[in-house]
């Protein structure tokens, strides 16, 4: 079932590739005038790979950065946008400095865009994991939110009623919506993700990252 006339916006993956600029997030290495203990590499991620491996990813801007204290410092943000996960508003994430390029000078009033993983108790975040200062980027160029998607998600819903497979597709929703995936865009999944859907007449067709296990059933 095509709808992308519905939704115009880019999946959230495109959304985040329009925010790193088409790149993998990998530091140049230093010349060598500089010191290889203040290098630092990351290996490199697609944007669906980032989004596997964190627990949120949200931009923010910066509301506090505490002192560091025993390697550590954490950093509050006034959460703006979500693109996965259920961060507060308020969210409290923390950064083991390591006295290298890898530690993220945050600046308070500054926006970010935050990938972030839950560990024992504790949100932490890191320059490799792709958390990255927003300024001169094109908020526009973010895509949908996890508000925006749930918008369409209601906006499928409703479409899907009075169908002859009304049932298929409200379980195509429920089935997008349990992974906040949008639709399928006219010119396909983007890079490092693929089309999947429920195998029954009237379901819809979303996005989802490669080493994700494909739909095999059909609703009961």
């Amino acid at each position: 079932m095509d709808v992308s006339q519905q939704w115009k916006a880019h999946a959230s993956t495109s959304a985040l590739q329009a925010i790193e600029g088409g790149e993998t997030q990998k530091a140049s290495t230093s010349t060598a005038a500089v010191s290889e203990v203040n290098t630092c590499e990351c290996d490199a991620m697609t944007v669906p790979e980032k989004l596997e491996q964190c627990t949120y990813a949200f931009t923010g801007r910066v509301s506090e950065v505490s002192p560091a204290k025993k390697g550590t410092q954490t950093i509050l943000f006034d959460v703006d946008e979500i693109f996965k996960g259920d961060p507060k508003p308020d969210m409290e994430v923390q950064e083991e400095m390591t006295g290298t390029d890898c530690d993220i000078t945050f600046e308070a009033g500054q926006n970010y865009l935050v990938y972030s993983r839950w560990e024992w108790g504790h949100v932490f975040t890191t320059r490799c994991m792709g958390t990255k200062l927003l300024e001169k980027i094109n908020k526009n160029a973010l895509g949908p939110s996890e508000e925006a998607k749930e918008k369409l998600y209601r906006y499928l819903h409703n479409a899907c009623m009075g169908r002859l497979d009304t049932s298929c597709c409200l379980g195509s929703v429920k089935a997008m919506q349990s992974g906040y995936y949008v639709p399928e865009p006219e010119d396909g999944c983007p890079s490092g993700s693929v089309p999947d859907r429920l195998r029954c007449a009237g379901s819809y067709t979303w996005c989802i990252s490669a080493t994700e296990k494909r739909h095999e059933m059909a609703p009961h």
